[in-house]
């Protein structure tokens, strides 16, 4: 699956799948995701309920794999969530859409004779299942009742323990994933965007200037020499994260990690990874796509600092006073104001080395134009300020949406499991509240005054075919 871009959606928290891309049988392609909308605006302008910590407990095995407990003994279930340290800034220029590609492989990744049942053996134990990829990384994650903690420790150490893929499979995911590009990109209305957006915003060599999809040519050309040497570099032990969520005990949960997944060996293939060059980013860009589409459309993307700085989470709350929800400023202005716009809001779009802030609009006529969306999205930009009251609710909001999400195995395995990779310490999940807590009015705007610079903003338009 990969993550898609959700134009309309605010961001909820750190959860690093900006741009991720899922199997086409669980497929999700969504940059960010909310829960704010269940939220009244009266409930969100309250103090926000101090959340309890995050029991963590790490162990590292001979083999690298960096092993995660969080028990929470709440409800009788557990989550198992692998995240590998490769997405597609891993690749190669000529060989787009590997890590994706692999994404679906891996689901007929076994030497035990259970291709195509590993849905069966969730399903059937009461469980579900699912897994995506982002520029960065690519996450399995299996959520079922905590007696069946064996099963899926089993199921991610067999695809973990050695290549098994076979030319069949090779040929049928290949199919797959090509009709999944078409489907949701080539063939949907304004999706074209966001394979622009890669290359408006970074230019070659930059792993950051091809889309999570990679294109149909490189995908078809993909072989299983390919698909095995990207296993052998990046599907090892040494480059992975093991988080274990759920009503366990802590040393039983240790114990069967070390039983199944202690005696994978790693490849002695090093994993070298591309180089991030600053000079990459591209300022002041600008694309224009043409496409089936009733009404032109306008995307601004603003470069931010590396994720695991404090600058993020002041964009994270940029994004939110700007364009979540009907009480923030781009709707205020461009759609309930102006009515230029039927649709208009920002949100972050995270990558390791250098992530955006996108603004859109979509024209309420056919015969307004992209530039005057440009316009009014940078009018609007130029006048926003974060007063008092704003401040209080857009950190509330965060804070809601994260305590929300925590109250899920699944949601705090993917976190833990992120924060481990990213930011070297999963213990950094209990300090999110605080992160965002401390930020200031100030901190907010200063973000905000760069993203209203629309001139060094990479712009990206959709409009309708002549």
């Amino acid at each position: 699956m990969v993550l898609a871009m959700n134009s309309q959606a605010a961001p909820v928290y750190p959860v690093g799948e900006s741009m991720a891309i899922n199997c086409s049988r669980r497929c999700r392609v969504s940059m960010t995701s909310s829960v704010c909308s269940l939220f009244s605006s009266n409930l969100l302008d309250k103090p926000t309920t101090i959340m309890p910590r995050i029991t963590l407990h790490e162990r590292v095995l001979s083999n690298g794999l960096r092993v995660i407990v969080c028990p929470d003994h709440g409800a009788p279930v557990v989550t198992v969530n692998v995240i590998y340290h490769v997405g597609s800034y891993d690749e190669r220029a000529n060989k787009t859409g590997l890590a994706h590609l692999f994404e679906h492989l891996m689901f007929d990744n076994t030497s035990t004779g259970m291709e195509k049942q590993y849905d069966s053996y969730c399903t059937k134990a009461g469980g579900t299942n699912n897994a995506y990829t982002t520029y960065d990384h690519t996450t399995y994650y299996i959520n079922l009742p905590a007696h069946q903690l064996d099963l899926g420790l089993w199921l991610e150490a067999e695809r973990m323990r050695m290549f098994a893929i076979t030319d069949h499979a090779l040929q049928t995911q290949r199919s797959v994933v090509i009709e999944e590009i078409k489907q949701n990109v080539e063939n949907q209305p304004y999706a074209k965007w966001q394979f622009a957006l890669d290359r408006t915003a970074y230019k070659l060599p930059s792993s950051y200037a091809w889309n999570v999809y990679g294109t149909t040519e490189h995908v078809a050309s993909v072989t299983l020499e390919d698909a095995k040497d990207f296993y052998q570099r990046f599907y090892q032990p040494s480059n992975a994260v093991l988080v274990i969520a759920g009503d366990v005990d802590v040393e039983n949960a240790f114990a069967k990690a070390e039983a199944h997944f202690g005696p994978i060996t790693g490849s002695t293939i090093p994993t070298i990874r591309n180089e991030f060059d600053p000079a990459h980013r591209q300022f002041g860009s600008h694309t224009i796509e043409p496409d089936e589409v009733p009404v032109p459309a306008v995307f601004l993307a603003t470069h931010l600092p590396p994720l695991n700085t404090d600058e993020m989470y002041d964009a994270d709350l940029a994004a939110s006073f700007l364009g979540s929800g009907h009480s923030s400023t781009l709707y205020r202005d461009l759609v309930a104001g102006s009515r230029i716009a039927s649709h208009a809001g920002a949100f972050i779009d995270r990558r390791a080395h250098s992530s955006l802030l996108i603004t859109y609009a979509y024209a309420t006529q056919p015969d307004i134009t992209a530039d005057q969306l440009t316009e009014a999205l940078g009018a609007s930009l130029k006048e926003a300020r974060v007063t008092r009251d704003v401040f209080t609710k857009v950190v509330n909001r965060q804070k809601t949406a994260i305590a929300a999400e925590f109250q899920r195995t699944s949601g705090v395995a993917d976190s833990v499991g992120y924060h481990a990779t990213f930011y070297g310490d999963p213990s950094e999940v209990n300090g999110l509240l605080d992160k965002y807590g401390s930020r200031t009015q100030e901190s907010i705007q200063s973000v905000v005054d760069a993203v209203a610079d629309i001139t060094r903003a990479a712009r990206i338009d959709i409009v309708q075919l002549a």
